[in-house]
């Protein structure tokens, strides 16, 4: 038997899921159970057909991540892919969008990019659990007054300002993060675990930052910015779960990203390492920032969700 709590963000519902036998049960406002079966790499569920969709896609989120080997769920004659059903981003992203409006487009300095929509600070983004370490990844935009001294404690710690510099006072982090949320290229956001803090993810359109000249970058391609701050959260496992789940969220709020780019220093052998794990991710060159020698980091859409990732 397995039994798993999952947030359905864009309902706003929770809906607890299990496994026993034959039977898989979703439980929200009403029970609903499926009949399972399975061959191989594919598993068939048998259910009622008013059954509210919310349900159905619970169901298969709890199949899918329960069993890494399947690539196809059907239910009743309906059949989905693996990574047709990850790039849906009604389960998990409060901002992804279902249709893309016609293009909006503004300057900033001597650039010309898309209008980039700004959440409003504490507005939940992401949310996914993650089998493969048994808890809820989330991202949520940064509140300062709420995170301002775990913000600070985090970049006062040597292993962290190492690569940050920005071991500083409260209050120069304090005018950093309130410069960040009226930004409209980047979004700073605090990775949580179960809803504990976890790391500061800063994510930004990449064509009107400074990474933008530096390769051939696209309107809506995004690049972000990592750090894990709570030591409890270290390991390899924590990490894969943290950057897969931060590419899924980049990848669903915006259809249009066709990469996902990063651009560490190049001799932070922890990231460069992880990438050499991960096949969605290539080094794709070493280049010379003003303030740092870096590597230039590539996921492309197709390579991330073709991969079954997730």
């Amino acid at each position: 038997m397995s039994k798993h709590t999952y947030l359905h963000v864009q309902e706003g519902t929770q809906y607890q899921a299990e496994v026993a036998g034959s039977v898989l049960t979703v439980i929200a406002n009403e029970t609903v159970q499926f009949h399972l079966e399975e061959q191989a790499d594919k598993a068939q569920l048998i259910v009622q057909e008013n059954a509210a969709p919310g349900s159905v896609m619970v169901a298969m989120e709890h199949l899918f991540g329960l069993k890494p080997e399947l690539k196809s769920i059907s239910v009743n004659q309906t059949t989905t892919l693996r990574q047709d059903f990850f790039q849906n981003p009604s389960l998990w992203c409060a901002f992804g969008k279902q249709s893309v409006a016609p293009e909006q487009w503004m300057h900033t300095g001597q650039v010309y990019h898309p209008v980039r929509p700004q959440p409003r600070p504490g507005d939940l983004l992401y949310s996914r659990f993650v089998p493969s370490i048994g808890k809820t990844v989330s991202f949520r935009v940064v509140d300062v007054e709420r995170d301002l001294q775990t913000f600070h404690f985090w970049h006062n710690q040597p292993y962290v300002a190492e690569f940050w510099e920005l071991a500083k006072p409260d209050f120069e982090l304090k005018e950093y993060l309130e410069k960040g949320l009226v930004d409209l290229h980047s979004i700073p956001t605090f990775v949580e675990f179960d809803g504990v803090p976890v790391g500061y993810f800063e994510m930004y359109w990449t064509l009107e930052d400074r990474l933008g000249p530096y390769y051939e970058s696209e309107a809506f391609d995004r690049g972000f910015h990592l750090l894990i701050g709570n030591k409890e959260y270290l390991g390899f496992n924590n990490t894969d779960a943290i950057l897969k789940s931060a590419s899924h969220y980049l990848f669903l709020e915006e259809p249009r990203t066709r990469k996902i780019m990063a651009e560490p220093r190049s001799d932070n052998q922890r990231i460069i390492r992880y990438v050499e794990t991960f096949p969605a991710w290539r080094k794709v060159k070493e280049f010379d920032f003003p303030h740092k020698r870096a590597a230039l980091l590539e996921c492309r859409r197709e390579k991330f969700f073709m991969g079954n990732f997730l």
